[in-house]
């Protein structure tokens, strides 16, 4: 964990995507120690596809939020604690109450005040999501459902996974988050819309476009 403190304090000098690279390292270190009800889940089993969707969702992060991020994983590490899981654990809350029951106790307690800014940065998401669906509807088809209205037990919504990451964060990134979230609608930027297209590109595609076309020709 010493190279993510080391990145951090360097990230002006040295190329981000070695923080990105590092950041996702320990994340995928903490998916496998996960244990998953009903076994290994699909994502535990394929690194590739971790890192390219993590890849894609980091590198529409400002620089600060990369940093304080990095510190929550290796604060995390340091007391003992597993973020992916934690964040997973969250996630269950809607479809799998029983179940979320018997790890709440672990979990961090979240004040109302951080619940309810929680809730504000979902529903930015949300409307970014909507206008991705509404402008690439195949490509919003090969995801995730977008309410948590429609969890079940076997597939989580981008809402709720949202939800669940956003609690995993420390209060610093959180506020961070919600601030950089804020600006960019501020700005017309759509978040969903950008890490879509970074993934896209990694895959290969030339661009949106092409790839909803080739979709929709199938």
């Amino acid at each position: 964990m010493r190279q993510v403190r080391r990145t951090c304090r360097n990230i002006a000098m040295n190329d981000r995507s070695e923080l990105i690279e590092e950041i996702i390292r320990i994340e995928y270190a903490m998916l496998g120690r996960v244990h998953n009800l009903g076994g290994p889940a699909a994502c535990q089993e394929q690194c590739d596809a971790f890192h390219l969707v993590r890849k894609s969702q980091f590198l529409t992060w400002s620089d600060a939020l990369l940093e304080s991020y990095a510190r929550d994983l290796e604060d995390a590490e340091a007391l003992g604690r597993n973020l992916v899981f934690e964040k997973y654990a969250w996630m269950m809350q809607p479809a799998l109450p029983v179940e979320f029951a018997k790890v709440r106790h672990v979990l961090p307690d979240l004040s109302p005040e951080r619940v309810a800014r929680q809730e504000e940065t979902i529903a930015v998401h949300k409307g970014w999501d909507e206008d991705f669906a509404r402008r690439y509807p195949a490509l919003s088809g090969r995801g995730r459902p977008l309410y948590t209205s429609e969890d079940t037990p076997a597939s989580t919504s981008m809402e709720t996974y949202l939800r669940g990451e956003l609690s995993s964060y420390s209060d610093r990134t959180e506020q961070l988050y919600h601030d950089f979230v804020a600006a960019c609608a501020a700005a017309g930027r759509n978040l969903t819309t950008e890490a879509r297209e970074h993934q896209l590109r990694l895959e290969g595609w030339a661009s949106l476009d092409a790839a909803e076309h080739a979709l929709q020709a199938k």
